[in-house]
C-alpha cells in the first residue's frame, strides 16, 4: 500500500483529468470510454447502491457555489476531492479533503455567472462520481 501522500497525488491527476471529460455532455449517456470511468446519480455503472453517499450535490447562493458529498469519512474510504467545471470547460476550482475533513467545498462563481456548472466528487474505494446544476 503507497503512503497516504502517494495515495492522494494519484487521485489528485485523475480528478484533474475527469473534470475535464465531467465537461462532456452527459445526459445522452451511452456505452462509451467513460462508462465504468464516471459515475453519476443517473449512471452508477458497476457501482449501483452507491449513489446515495457519492452522488456530489450543488447549491448556489449569492454567488457562492457549495459542493457537498454526503458521504462517512474514515481512513479507509473517503472522499479525495471536489471539481468545479463551468459551462464550455472552464475550470473553476478544485478541493483536496483528507479523511479527517468533511467533505464540503465553496467556490466563488464569476459575477453574474449563469449557466451549467458541472461538480465532481472523487473516493479513495469507489471512483469518479458527477452531477450538474444550471445557475
Amino acid at each position: 500500500m503507497k503512503p497516504f501522500d502517494l495515495r492522494r497525488r494519484d487521485f489528485a491527476k485523475t480528478a484533474i483529468l475527469g473534470a475535464a471529460a465531467a465537461a462532456l455532455p452527459m445526459a445522452a449517456h451511452a456505452a462509451g470510454p467513460e462508462e465504468n470511468l464516471i459515475f453519476s446519480k443517473d449512471n452508477p455503472g458497476h457501482w449501483t447502491g452507491k449513489e446515495a453517499t457519492h452522488t456530489p450535490v450543488a447549491t448556489a447562493q449569492g454567488g457562492m457555489l457549495t459542493v457537498r458529498t454526503p458521504h462517512p469519512m474514515t481512513d479507509d474510504h473517503f472522499i479525495v476531492s471536489h471539481s468545479v467545471v463551468l459551462d464550455g470547460g472552464k475550470y473553476l476550482g478544485r478541493a483536496v479533503f483528507t479523511p479527517k475533513d468533511q467533505p464540503v467545498s465553496t467556490h466563488m462563481l464569476p459575477a453574474g455567472y449563469k449557466g451549467k456548472v458541472t461538480v465532481t466528487s472523487t473516493c479513495n474505494l469507489h471512483d469518479f462520481w458527477v452531477a450538474s446544476i444550471t445557475v
